[in-house]
């Protein structure tokens, strides 16, 4: 996947389904397993806190967890 000349220029890893890890964020808040979103604000994926404004944003769930800090988490991909 990819379009030249632009930020989806291929270069990265994209995962639209399966089990992918993904860069995460635990320093609000312990991520644990269950659901994680990415698509509301860029950067690492986080713990879904308010599921009402999370619709359209979570991108799968969690298959291991991340006490604080950031780093790596399982996440079993499923885009809406």
């Amino acid at each position: 996947m990819g379009q030249n000349a632009s930020v989806a220029d291929g270069r990265l890893p994209v995962a639209l389904s399966g089990r992918a890890f993904c860069l995460a964020d635990a320093t609000k808040s312990p991520i644990s397993l269950g659901s994680v979103d990415d698509l509301r604000d860029p950067g690492p994926c986080d713990e879904v806190r308010d599921h009402a404004r999370a619709q359209g944003a979570i991108i799968g769930k969690a298959m291991t967890s991340l006490k604080s800090g950031k780093g790596m988490v399982l996440v079993l991909i499923s885009l809406p």
